[in-house]
């Protein structure tokens, strides 16, 4: 589960990274706002399912040790 909230955060990285690409572009006249969205709605989403698995993880490592 580490590994996949590893990937998901670097994955959150490139897609936020992606987007600064898409806005970059409008300083030579190429920007490109379906990339800029695509880049915010992968990167957030990325975030997102990485906390949430990163939340799962912690609660069950927190209850195998009250046991």
């Amino acid at each position: 589960m580490r590994l996949l909230v590893l990937v998901l955060s670097l994955g959150s990285i490139f897609f936020y990274g992606k987007a600064l690409g898409g806005l970059g572009g409008y300083l030579v006249d190429r920007g490109s706002p379906r990339l800029i969205l695509l880049g915010l709605l992968g990167g957030t989403l990325c975030a997102l399912g990485a906390l949430v698995l990163w939340k799962r993880y912690l609660e069950s490592f927190s209850d195998s040790e009250k046991r």
